[in-house]
C-alpha cells in the first residue's frame, strides 16, 4: 500500500449521537485572518434527507481545535456538497447545490435514515408537506452561491449560479473566478449534459466559455463533480468524476478523467482517463510544484488518495493512501489547502472507526520524496 508521511490527524465536526448528527462533502480554504475554515453541509440524517444546510466552522489553531458550526445557507431544501473561496478584502463565497422535493419523498419512503429506524424515516416524511414545493423551488432550486464581505460572520441570500461542483469555483491569477460543473436546471429525463465552463469577476455575470464533451474512453459513464485549476503556464486543468452507476464499485468505471486548455479556456483537449481509482477531484498547485489531485476510493481499502504531478498534468503517480480507515462507500470528497510550514491539510468525510454517522475529518502529511 503506497502512503504518503501522516504528521497529524483529527476531527473538524462529529456528532454521531445526535438525530441530526450527519457531515459531509467538505471545502477548506483560509480567511483574512489566516484562520483555516471549512464548509460542508451538516445538521443533517441521512446521505440524503430534507434536513440538509451548509454549515461553516473555524480553526485558528491550524485545525487543533474548531469553532462551533455556523450556517451560511440554509433553504427549505437539501442543501448539499459546500465549496468555499477566499477572494481577498474580506470576502468569501460559499457554494452548494440541491434537489427537488418529489427526490425527498421518495427517500423518505424506501430509504433507511440514519440509524435505520421507522421514526427518522417518519421525522422526513412530516416535515416535507411543510415546504411550499412551488414557490421554495421556484426560488432556491439549483446551484447556489452566497457572499460574505465580513469575513463570514454575514452572508447574502443564496443566489443563482449556472453550474454545481463539489468545490464550487476557483481563483484565477486575474482576480476573478473560473467555474466548471454541472449546469442547472437539472437534466431532462434520458439525456446528461456535458461539463460547461464559465468566468466571473464579480460573481453576478457569468460568462460561458466551452462545454466538455464526453470521455471518448467512457462516454457511457456519467459525467460530474468538476474541479478546475489555473497552472503556473496559464494552462487550465480541468478533471471530472466519470461513475458508471448501476454496479457495485468493486465492478464499475469510478476514475477521474482530464482535459486541459491552453487559451484560457475557449478550447480544450480531449477528457481522457488519469487511472485514479476513486472520485471526485479536489486540485491544489503545491508551493513545490507538485500538482496534487486528492479522491476518495469507493472500494475496499477505502479511504482517501491522492495522485501527483509534476508535469502540469501530463503524467500522474497515483493511488497514494493518506486515510484508509474507512468503514464503507459513503467516504470522499477531500480538499486540500498548504499550510505555512508546507505540510498539506485536507478534510474530508467519512464513519470514524466505532460509529455509524459520518464525520469531517482532516489529515496533515507531506508530499513523497
Amino acid at each position: 500500500m503506497r502512503q504518503v508521511k501522516i504528521v497529524d490527524q483529527g476531527v473538524v465536526a462529529s456528532e454521531p449521537d445526535r438525530v441530526f448528527g450527519y457531515y459531509a462533502w467538505p471545502t477548506v480554504t483560509r480567511d483574512a485572518n489566516g484562520d483555516l475554515v471549512v464548509v460542508c453541509s451538516g445538521k443533517r440524517i441521512m446521505h440524503v434527507c430534507p434536513f440538509g444546510k451548509v454549515v461553516m466552522l473555524k480553526s485558528k489553531n491550524e485545525g487543533k481545535t474548531w469553532s462551533a458550526p455556523m450556517i451560511p445557507i440554509d433553504t427549505p431544501l437539501d442543501d448539499r456538497d459546500a465549496g468555499i473561496v477566499y477572494l481577498g478584502d474580506q470576502k468569501l463565497v460559499v457554494t452548494t447545490f440541491n434537489n427537488k422535493i418529489e427526490q425527498q419523498r421518495q427517500w423518505a419512503k424506501t430509504y433507511k435514515f440514519g440509524h435505520g429506524s421507522d421514526e427518522l424515516r417518519a421525522l422526513s416524511a412530516a416535515y416535507l408537506p411543510n415546504v411550499d414545493e412551488k414557490r421554495d423551488e421556484d426560488h432556491y432550486l439549483g446551484s447556489l452561491m452566497a457572499l460574505s464581505e465580513d469575513n463570514g460572520h454575514s452572508w447574502t441570500p443564496p443566489y443563482r449560479a449556472p453550474v454545481t461542483a463539489p468545490h464550487g469555483p476557483n481563483r484565477l491569477r486575474s482576480g476573478g473566478l473560473i467555474y466548471a460543473g454541472t449546469p442547472y436546471p437539472p437534466r431532462p429525463e434520458g439525456t446528461e449534459y456535458p461539463i460547461h465552463v464559465y468566468r466571473t469577476d464579480d460573481l453576478k455575470h457569468f460568462k460561458k466559455c466551452a462545454e466538455i464533451p464526453a470521455c471518448a474512453e467512457a462516454a457511457h459513464a456519467y459525467h460530474n463533480e468538476s474541479h478546475i485549476i489555473e497552472l503556473p503556464s496559464g494552462r487550465l486543468l480541468l478533471q471530472v468524476r466519470l461513475d458508471e452507476r448501476g454496479k457495485p464499485y468493486e465492478e464499475r468505471l469510478f476514475s477521474i478523467a482530464q482535459s486541459v486548455s491552453d487559451d484560457g479556456g475557449t478550447t480544450w483537449s480531449p477528457l481522457r482517463l488519469t487511472g485514479a481509482d476513486g472520485a471526485p477531484p479536489h486540485l491544489l498547485l503545491h508551493s513545490s510544484g507538485t500538482l496534487i489531485s486528492a479522491y476518495g476510493r469507493r472500494k475496499p481499502v477505502y479511504g482517501i488518495q491522492a495522485m501527483f504531478s509534476r508535469d502540469e498534468g501530463d503524467s500522474w503517480d497515483s493511488g497514494y493512501y493518506l486515510w484508509d480507515q474507512g468503514r464503507n462507500s459513503d467516504l470522499g470528497y477531500p480538499a486540500s489547502i498548504e499550510l505555512d510550514n508546507h505540510d498539506i491539510f485536507t478534510v474530508f468525510y467519512a464513519i470514524q472507526p466505532g460509529e455509524t454517522l459520518c464525520s469531517i475529518l482532516w489529515v496533515r502529511w507531506q508530499l513523497p520524496d
